[in-house]
């Protein structure tokens, strides 16, 4: 069973990797941590980073001449439903109704999105 338990460092480089797809080397996904999420981490930071997920079977480490390149091994969408539902189960002890009304919740979203939210689910 997959490990998905990540810290916010390794969230961070896993979703960099997604951002750029498969087969992402080490100094692209360095440039989204650094300029898309606000890092300012070095080649070794991330290089750390990216072997947990190789070990939390999140992605797969290949090389091919001198760079090494990234390939995904869990589905972001897959990642994040996995994540919504542990926290649901979690927090609300598995009652939907309550999670529903979180959702709703002026403070979780702006009245456009609850709308959006809302209109969906009709």
């Amino acid at each position: 069973m997959k490990e998905y338990n990540l810290t916010d460092s390794e969230k961070v480089t896993m979703k960099s990797v997604w951002d750029l797809g498969d087969g992402a080397r080490l100094a692209q996904i360095l440039n989204i941590a650094c300029e898309k999420y606000g890092k300012k981490w070095k080649p070794q930071t991330v290089s750390t980073f990216l072997g947990k997920l190789v070990r939390k079977g999140f992605v797969e480490q290949y090389r091919e001449g001198r760079y090494f390149y990234y390939h995904i091994l869990v589905d972001k969408h897959e990642y994040r439903c996995r994540i919504m539902r542990e926290d649901m189960e979690f927090w609300n002890d598995g009652d939907m109704d309550q999670f529903i009304d979180e959702l709703l919740d002026d403070r979780t979203f702006s009245p456009e999105q609850r709308k959006q939210l809302t209109d969906r689910l009709s």
